[in-house]
């Protein structure tokens, strides 16, 4: 079978995305099973032998004029239509160079309907975080009215998708509910997949330093960023000693419609002198880093608002490495509290201080809790339990759209 892969960008390396590193993860194992595998990102197509050829089609001075305009237009529709048409030409001319049998892509703008509805293509639409569920924030006008139409959108792709896969069963669940999917379409849900990391790369609780801890994610408010600092600096009445290292990109914290605050802003607004000193932001770093830091930590935190299946969780799960997260929808499918993680409340900086002191004074349970992290990935989460999902899924796909 020929699978085709649709990713936001290509190679992996260096990409801080989940969806490129389910890709990822997927292809591996689809390619390792003697299945051809091509991941189609931007203006290339990446073959499963390494090869990749150019699929944007040349264009001419009013062909440019044209997408200028359209990028233009694109800014105040949140489906961003010109850039779905793009994707659309590009699934065409892969289909003329190398057919594939099935695609697999996400939900984002829905893409997945204008190219399921344009090519004819089997499309297995993917569940990597719809956008309704992205927690309110301040907007302005125009990103108020591009939300909308975004969301429009991924209710019609939803809506008339051919086959639906989601990694848990709550996000699976609300989102038939939000866009009045048929009850009889063809869905599954299927978990995210991780390689457990080899033993030199785990965790130890006699190697690393237990007073640090680590938050892996956009300083943004999605990702809890707010939520950690205030609780590092509560948790700093307890544990002077304890140290907090901040990795992801500065994207700012949103304030007001059209006005955010940055790292630097918002540590001097509302963190003490000796928080701030304690404090290291690295911004965005490499895999190979991150590991290296993961090994170091005592505990890795996310406090986001609202979360998928997130890499960053099932990462510090495969290295072995004791995790914190809140309490976001479907978590409890990935985290069984007090034996394989611990789940805090969204938004409650008092709450995570006191879970950050209960763990920094049980070392008993940091080392339970990592190794039932990491005994998880192994049983629920192996990239070849969730590939053989996916190829009996795409299976089925093929099956309907033969009859």
């Amino acid at each position: 079978m020929h699978i085709g892969l649709f990713s936001p960008s290509w190679p992996p390396a260096g990409s801080a995305n989940g969806i490129v590193s389910y890709v990822s993860a997927v292809r591996e194992q689809f390619l390792s099973l003697g299945h051809d595998v091509s991941v189609i990102s931007h203006d290339r197509l990446h073959l499963g032998d390494g090869r990749e050829i150019p699929i944007d089609a040349p264009r001419g001075s009013l062909d440019t004029l044209l997408t200028r305009i359209g990028r233009r237009v694109d800014r105040w529709q949140g489906d961003l239509p010109g850039v779905g048409r793009s994707v659309v030409a590009r699934v065409a001319a892969v289909q003329r160079v190398a057919p594939i049998d099935i695609l697999e892509m996400e939900e984002s703008f829905g893409w997945c309907n204008t190219v399921q509805r344009a090519t004819g293509v089997p499309v297995v639409t993917r569940l990597h975080g719809p956008f309704f569920l992205k927690p309110d924030r301040p907007r302005t006008v125009r990103e108020r009215y591009a939300h909308r139409g975004r969301c429009r959108a991924e209710g019609r792709a939803v809506r008339a998708a051919s086959a639906l896969t989601a990694p848990t069963r709550a996000m699976m669940d609300v989102t038939c509910a939000e866009y009045d999917r048929p009850s009889a379409a063809l869905n599954a849900v299927i978990p995210n997949p991780i390689a457990v990391a080899p033993e030199r790369a785990r965790w130890r609780l006699d190697a690393c330093d237990r007073n640090h801890i680590l938050m892996v994610g956009r300083f943004d408010y999605w990702k809890g960023a707010d939520t950690m600092l205030l609780a590092f600096e509560k948790l700093l009445e307890r544990r002077p000693a304890a140290r907090l290292t901040l990795v992801g990109p500065d994207m700012g914290i949103e304030t007001a419609p059209g006005h955010s605050i940055d790292f630097a802003g918002f540590a001097q607004s509302n963190l003490s002198p000796l928080a701030r000193e304690r404090i290291t932001f690295t911004g965005k770093l490499l895999p190979t880093e991150i590991a290296r830091l993961r090994k170091d930590a005592y505990v890795t935190v996310m406090a986001s608002r609202g979360e998928n299946f997130p890499y960053a969780l099932l990462e510090g799960f495969a290295a072995a490495s004791p995790m914190i997260s809140t309490r976001w929808p479907g978590s409890e499918e990935i985290i069984v509290d007090g034996r394989t993680g611990l789940l805090t409340p969204i938004g409650e900086p008092d709450a995570l201080a006191h879970l950050l002191d209960r763990i920094l004074g049980d070392p008993d349970l940091a080392s339970r809790i990592a190794q039932g992290g990491m005994q998880r990935c192994r049983e629920h989460f192996s990239v070849q339990a969730v590939a053989t999902q996916l190829l009996d899924f795409y299976g089925a796909v093929r099956q309907r759209g033969a009859k």
